[in-house]
């Protein structure tokens, strides 16, 4: 038997390591162009090493291997824009994931200091990993929320932190929820004379407003947006804060019946002035709203026994055990949240905020690396934008944060060879995310049945894992 074992696991080590990058073409393809939804059928993708060098009509000539390719659909690779992959190797088991979804590019929203600095060299020569955004470490209150985070407690510790961060590289600074205003003005206005990206949470003692004055680039989880839009619900949350700001963390904050209460007649139309000027100075927002809607379910969402084994099992002990331990009443008032939030998407979009698709990968309760992303799109639909709008939140939209031009394609020659192939046309049908038969990265081509053994080798790597 343990024979057979071993077999079993070498042929599922060989099949989930492609072959080596070689120069290829991929024939007969239609390519979506996500700025726009237009095809350009029966066409020709060749690439070597992570480059496009060449595009036209099938049949292309050029050197390598060729991949036929016909009724599939060709669209860049998508980037999950808020994980927390690089602490307790959860990387091993995400890392096949987001292959295996077409996921090619991520942004780390904070990791422990050395585990960010150790895995920026590992994944530049990673053959499965992503390209990664790196969040500094969190910076938040004393203490901070997480275990991971960094303490700035005055503006001289904050001025002093940003120097040490921007000096480590790191892409941008993460700010969080118990900052001071003191701490965080040094924070911004520090990062702001370094020419550091601030990014992260709204901190409980302040408000969106404040934040985009600031100058923050970017806003995960939507956080005091919808409370931001009433003076009087955001004076519910500053003094709840103040009850004890050492203790406080935004998502329970939210879920008090005294938020709750204040949000009850909560109308849309007076978020208008707030969306302006969000979309005015281009603050984007990362909803995550799929770490919302799992976190809020009363008990494990139907595909849980599906997906069961592709978190560590420590992980999985802490999620069964979160469920049994909480407050019904709680939930209920996290939900009429996220029914807020949702409504909040299409008007955000439609005002001109910029948006980027996120998970909160992590350790957070039934979020899965690579699956999520799918479905925080589906819910992006859901709440009413078009299949080609949620789409260019996971594709586009990624790639102008990170300063593209807009204007030029992301399929053509000499940019990034990070495709994903689909049987159906998910700009058309979100649904189509579910076809995905091929994938492009880092010079390497899989096919289904590599994807296939990229799933079953992320379940061998989660059962080693940390939490």
């Amino acid at each position: 038997m343990k024979f057979l074992q071993t077999i079993v696991l070498t042929l599922i080590a060989m099949l989930s390591r492609p072959a080596a990058a070689e120069p290829m073409t991929i024939d007969n393809v239609t390519i979506v162009d996500v700025a726009d939804g237009t095809r350009a059928h029966n066409q020709s993708i060749s690439f070597d090493g992570d480059r496009i060098i060449a595009i036209g009509r099938s049949p292309l000539g050029g050197p390598g291997r060729r991949v036929d390719g016909t009724g599939l659909f060709v669209l860049p690779g998508l980037w999950d824009m808020h994980v927390h992959s690089h602490r307790e190797r959860r990387w091993t088991y995400h890392y096949p994931l987001f292959r295996a979804f077409g996921i090619t590019g991520v942004r780390d929203a904070g990791t422990h200091l050395g585990s960010g600095l150790a895995h920026r060299a590992q994944a530049t020569v990673d053959p499965l990993a992503p390209r990664v955004i790196w969040g500094s470490p969190i910076v938040d209150g004393a203490p901070p929320v997480n275990n991971f985070g960094l303490s700035a407690e005055d503006e001289t510790s904050a001025r002093i932190l940003v120097r040490e961060l921007h000096g480590l590289g790191f892409d941008f600074l993460k700010v969080y929820d118990r900052l001071s205003p003191e701490a965080y003005y040094g924070l911004t206005s520090e990062a702001r004379r370094l020419g550091m990206p601030v990014e992260g949470h709204v901190p409980l003692a302040l408000s969106p407003d404040h934040v985009v004055a600031s100058g923050q680039r970017l806003i995960d989880h939507l956080t005091l947006i919808a409370e931001g839009c009433s003076p009087r619900t955001l004076s519910v949350i500053h003094a709840k804060n103040a009850e004890n700001p050492r203790e406080s963390d935004g998502l329970s904050i939210l879920m008090t019946n005294e938020v709750a209460s204040a949000m009850a007649d909560f109308d849309i139309r007076i978020c208008k002035p707030l969306f302006d000027r969000l979309a005015r100075k281009r603050v984007w927002q990362v909803p995550t709203f799929v770490q919302l809607e799992a976190f809020v379910s009363p008990t494990a969402p139907p595909d849980w026994q599906v997906r069961r084994d592709y978190v560590s099992p420590g992980l999985r002990a802490d999620w069964e055990s979160s469920v049994k331990e909480a407050d019904p009443a709680a939930l209920a008032n996290g939900r009429k949240i996220l029914d807020i939030q949702l409504s909040m998407l299409k008007p955000m979009a439609d005002a001109g905020v910029p948006i980027l698709a996120g998970t909160d990968s992590s350790s957070e309760m039934w979020v899965f690396a690579g699956f999520s992303l799918h479905r925080e799109l589906e819910l992006f639909v859901e709440a009413g934008l078009s299949p080609l709008q949620a789409i260019r939140t996971a594709t586009l939209n990624p790639r102008v944060y990170a300063g593209h031009d807009r204007g030029k394609p992301l399929i053509r020659p000499g940019e990034r060879a990070d495709l994903v192939l689909f049987a159906a046309d998910p700009t058309a049908d979100i649904g189509g995310l579910a076809t995905i038969r091929g994938v492009v990265a880092r010079g390497l081509y899989h096919d289904r049945a590599s994807l296939d053994a990229l799933l079953v080798d992320a379940k061998r790597r989660a059962k080693t894992a940390g939490h």
